[in-house]
């Protein structure tokens, strides 16, 4: 995977495209709820940044299937992609946008629970301390 600037909103549109990766498959119904919400204005990145950070996603893990079967949710990624955002306010704005689009087509797939529990445990924050 390419790497972003810590903080950027490159890095947090790029966790907001693998949550919507993280079942496997692109769903139009989250593609929607981003659109007809504006949850990228709300987590303070443009919607351009967003489908460029989605689009990277998607040929990053193209170009490593190239090399070897790849695992999207696995730790080593997941741990370089949570390093890239480091300030607790913009983690739980991630989280946040993280657990909507994963709401959004109507259940938590095993793989969008994975990415938030992954998220959760490893920057430190529970699910309640999101409500704040």
């Amino acid at each position: 995977m390419r790497a972003y600037p810590t903080n950027s909103p490159e890095a947090l549109a790029r966790l907001i495209a693998m949550a919507i990766l993280a079942d496997g498959r692109l769903d139009n119904r989250e593609i929607d709820w981003l659109k007809h919400h504006d949850t990228v204005a709300l987590v303070g990145i443009e919607q351009d940044v967003l489908i460029q950070a989605l689009l990277d996603c998607c040929r990053d893990v193209i170009t490593e299937a190239e090399q070897e079967r790849v695992f999207l949710l696995e730790e080593r990624r997941l741990a370089r992609l949570a390093d890239d955002i480091v300030d607790p306010t913009l983690q739980k704005v991630a989280l946040s946008a993280i657990l909507i689009i994963a709401k959004a087509d109507g259940a938590v797939s095993e793989g969008e629970q994975t990415l938030l529990r992954y998220l959760m445990k490893h920057w430190g924050i529970a699910l309640e301390d999101l409500a704040a």
